[in-house]
């Protein structure tokens, strides 16, 4: 069976696995041909701020998948490798792609109480509106869900950086770009900080 057709088969189960009683037809999927990978957290506080979650569970491979087996490349790329009854997970934190976002705790330096009070506030901000994102994706047991793309290792062991989307009214959400929109984060390639999160 050709890789493409395999993927949309993946992607429309992992799909349907995030939304309770999902028809496919129903569900904008992702324009994308990047393998789909289904995560979740038990719980909201999981959110660390407007771009980190941790301890997520990411079904790598499920046991009843219709793909070939997990490569060693895969393991490789995965950190907090773990066996479960329904297939195998990768139990690590997440920092979504292509985006910063205040800190909650900011760097102090030479910076005024004030500065800094101003980012912990927008770092509030930023961590709500993401934790909201996740509620709305929730299914109808509570359990907080949501779709990785394009995973690579951070420079911070443990860590993958990825694209994640939520779901809501049956379409998908970019949170990277619904954060951007909101005025929570600003576009980041990776490279050196620049953007003044405790500027008036």
């Amino acid at each position: 069976m050709p890789r493409a057709i395999l993927s949309k088969i993946t992607l429309a189960f992992l799909l349907c696995l995030s939304l309770v009683g999902c028809e496919t037809s129903d569900v904008l999927l992702p324009e994308s041909s990047a393998p789909i990978y289904y995560g979740t957290i038990d719980s909201i506080d999981n959110v660390y701020d407007g771009d980190t979650i941790r301890d997520v569970a990411i079904l790598i491979y499920p046991f009843h998948s219709p793909t070939p087996g997990i490569s060693e490349a895969q393991l490789t790329l995965w950190p907090g490798i773990e066996r479960r009854a329904d297939g195998i997970y990768s139990i690590t934190n997440i920092r979504i792609a292509g985006i910063d976002t205040p800190e909650t705790r900011p760097i102090r330096g030479d910076r005024t109480e004030a500065s800094i009070q101003r980012e912990k506030e927008r770092a509030a901000a930023a961590t709500d509106f993401l934790k909201q994102l996740l509620l709305d994706n929730s299914k109808a047991d509570g359990t907080l869900g949501f779709v990785i793309q394009n995973p690579e290792l951070d420079k911070y062991a443990g860590r993958i950086v990825a694209d994640v989307i939520c779901f809501k009214d049956s379409e998908s959400v970019d949170v990277a770009e619904a954060l951007v929109e909101a005025g929570h984060a600003v576009v980041y390639d990776g490279g050196t900080k620049t953007h003044d999160w405790g500027a008036e």
